[in-house]
């Protein structure tokens, strides 16, 4: 598909997760996050200057307080 073949390249050049790195950590990026989630607005998903490299465990920690996850309630998106 194009995200695999775009995320993959993205990834590439971007092969250290972000917040790992705020962190002063080098951790490796195995996931495209949309930094705000696009809510499938096409022009936001597809706009790499939205998209950031996280690790597993930084991502599922992001997700998690965006979509309620972990017996958590939904919260406002990090613009």
């Amino acid at each position: 598909s194009e995200w695999r073949t775009r995320s993959k390249a993205f990834l590439a050049g971007h092969p250290w997760c972000a917040e790992c790195l705020r962190a002063g950590k080098h951790v490796p990026a195995v996931l495209v996050d949309h930094i705000a989630p696009h809510k499938g607005n096409p022009e936001r998903f597809w706009d790499e200057t939205n998209w950031q490299g996280l690790c597993w465990s930084c991502h599922s920690r992001k997700t998690a307080a965006e979509d309620g996850g972990f017996g958590n309630r939904e919260h406002s998106p990090r613009v």
